[in-house]
């Protein structure tokens, strides 16, 4: 048996959106996996410095840029992320010089046969999340890394990235998501991602926004006497990307005081974007893919694309459990030349949109229907779920082939 084989076995919430699972959740069970392979550590590397990133909006992106500054000033960087576009080696990449990669799978599954096979019945109860985390957690320290980002799934206290024990944690923009696990409001959820603090964690990194309009979520957060917190002031920009980097920029500056210097000297132009957001997919027509699947976030995604794009089309599929409602608020209605809300397998259904807006929308379901808007002139803004990127990106390709 290979890795592949084995993580596709494992119960994947991702898919199931069972988050029922998470009523008498614990990492209880999950702590002992993590002790057992830290165990078999070899105790003559060098730790890494470890960061935890949670919060609602700008994870993956936040994440990004700080594993590429790191790398930049000469670390060799692990970053977990999830979830992936295409295939589950992104979510442990690895990255040199400003450059993120995905591993070898020939090392990948050296991994797996050395520090897993012959136990399996170890892992075999864990989910998909959790054996990928630990997994990780292992081949990481193959790589003998200097630092490991580590973004966390859709909690903080309960989730499995909190057993790495960061040194640091990094706060983003807190949204409602997932409200039936966090909470129902923007201070709960954030109380609730700050429980990843560990006994272990020296600094808290938070944006001074998220600080302000949540005061009573970080006076009362774990640890608050013990972990010093940092608030972050980044002026404004166009693009939510330029202020996670500039975000990143001031954490790396801190934790590295040595290296101040050389981190200011690097120019957001200097490092790719994350893959998979605002991603230009296609120039003709232009098409750009964007994760955003909460109000807060489509509204940043689709207001800031509108300020280069008066007229775009627009297309929307996401999950069942998400606010369907609020995301069509968030859409910026007088830029919108159509809306397609794509309802495929898997995908929620949309309540009615507004009445200025009913005429412009397009309900779809299959592939075929898509093709006519990347064949056109107008730029397409695809939004809303992860799983919409192989949808489109296979349908380009094949368009451009035609």
């Amino acid at each position: 048996m290979q890795f592949i084989e084995f993580l596709n076995q494992r119960q994947n919430i991702e898919k199931t959106r069972n988050f029922n699972v998470f009523q008498n959740y614990t990492l209880d069970g999950l702590k002992p996996v993590f002790e057992h392979i830290q165990s078999s550590f070899d105790q003559k590397k060098p730790k890494p410095i470890r960061i935890s990133v949670v919060g609602t909006n700008g994870k993956g992106s936040t994440s990004h840029y700080l594993a590429c500054l790191f790398s930049k000033l000469g670390h060799n960087v692990g970053l977990y992320t999830s979830p992936h576009l295409l295939t589950p080696l992104e979510r442990l990449q690895l990255v040199r010089k400003g450059e993120p990669s995905l591993p070898n799978i020939a090392d990948i599954n050296l991994c797996f046969q050395n520090f897993f096979f012959e136990d399996l019945k170890r892992y075999e109860s864990l989910s998909y999340f959790e054996f990928l985390t630990v997994f990780a957690y292992r081949f990481f320290h193959e790589q003998t890394l200097d630092v490991e980002i580590w973004e966390a799934g859709l909690g903080g206290r309960l989730d499995a990235t909190k057993l790495v024990e960061a040194d640091y944690i990094v706060l983003t923009k807190i949204g409602l998501d997932h409200s039936e696990i966090l909470g129902n409001t923007k201070e709960a959820i954030c109380l609730e991602k700050l429980g990843i603090t560990s006994d272990k964690t020296l600094s808290l990194f938070a944006f001074q926004e998220e600080v302000e309009t949540l005061p009573e979520s970080f006076h009362t957060r774990p640890k608050k006497d013990t972990v010093p917190l940092h608030v972050i002031s980044v002026p404004p920009k166009e693009s939510y990307l330029e202020t996670n980097f500039l975000y990143a920029k001031s954490i790396v500056s801190n934790i590295l005081k040595e290296q101040q210097t050389s981190v200011s000297d690097i120019p957001f132009t200097s490092i790719r974007k994350p893959k998979g957001r605002m991603e230009v997919l296609s120039n003709t027509p232009i098409v750009v893919f964007d994760p955003s699947h909460n109000p807060d976030a489509i509204r940043t995604t689709s207001h800031e694309f509108a300020k280069n794009h008066r007229k775009f089309h627009v297309v929307l599929g996401s999950l069942p459990d998400k606010d369907l409602a609020g995301i069509l608020n968030a859409l910026p209605e007088p830029n919108l030349e159509s809306l397609i809300l794509w309802e495929g397998e898997g995908f929620g259904r949309f309540p009615a949109p507004t009445v200025r807006l009913h005429e412009r929308t397009i309900r779809q379901s299959s592939h075929p229907e898509l093709v006519p808007l990347f064949q056109g002139e107008i730029p397409v803004l695809v939004l809303g779920s992860f799983r919409l990127y192989g949808i489109v990106a296979n349908l380009i390709q094949n368009t451009i082939k035609m």
